[in-house]
């Protein structure tokens, strides 16, 4: 069993560092531990193994600690080797607009005007004739995908045309607001990384 120590470390390096070892394992596969402090890792960890089709056990030793398991059948790692690496679904490198939000407002100035501006800017995302491929929020910008946020009916039109909404999970824990995201999926920086590098055009907000 190999044992990777993540402890105080933020997605997605727990993420990473998994990744990279799973790479190095033999065709017949390996178990890999990963050692993590906070819930948001052991969900990234999840995600990331579902897609690979390998199993994943978390177990919560203790007050932030956690033992997340990662388990590698024969097999797969070499399957893997060989196929493509996707991109996440529906993105296809240089296709599609993806546009990022750091924050809750739009511009420098007034706040209040800023609060209306980014309202009018999520409306106006929804009203195009060929929607963005996604919509990432980090730092304040998860306010927009929270509930009671004005943006959240923009959000969800854009979502059921078949635009990807990403919640920053390290940003929602920080600012303790996981529960009450209404719109979209809570992912980590690397997932938010693959999604600009597979766009044709990202709009920085």
């Amino acid at each position: 069993m190999i044992v990777i120590d993540c402890m105080g470390l933020l997605c997605p390096v727990p993420v990473i560092k998994t990744k990279k070892e799973i790479e190095k394992l033999p065709p017949e596969g390996g178990v890999i531990k990963v050692l993590v402090d906070n819930a948001i890792a052991c969900e990234n960890l999840g995600k990331m193994a579902d897609k690979k089709g390998l199993k994943c056990d978390v177990v919560k030793v203790a007050d932030k600690q956690y033992e997340v398991t990662v388990t590698v059948g024969e097999g797969q790692v070499t399957a893997e080797a060989q196929a493509p690496q996707a991109t996440p679904a529906a993105m296809v490198r240089g296709e599609g607009l993806v546009v990022a939000i750091s924050q809750d407002k739009m511009g420098k100035g007034s706040d209040d005007l800023g609060k209306i501006l980014i309202k009018g800017f999520i409306f106006s995302l929804a009203q195009l004739e060929v929607p963005p491929k996604a919509v990432l929020f980090f730092n304040s910008g998860v306010n927009l995908a929270l509930e009671g946020a004005n943006t959240l009916d923009d959000l969800k039109s854009l979502q059921e045309k078949g635009t990807q909404i990403r919640v920053c999970g390290t940003c929602v824990d920080f600012f303790n607001v996981k529960d009450k995201v209404a719109v979209g999926e809570i992912a980590n920086m690397y997932d938010i990384v693959e999604f600009m590098d597979g766009a044709q055009k990202v709009i920085n907000i």
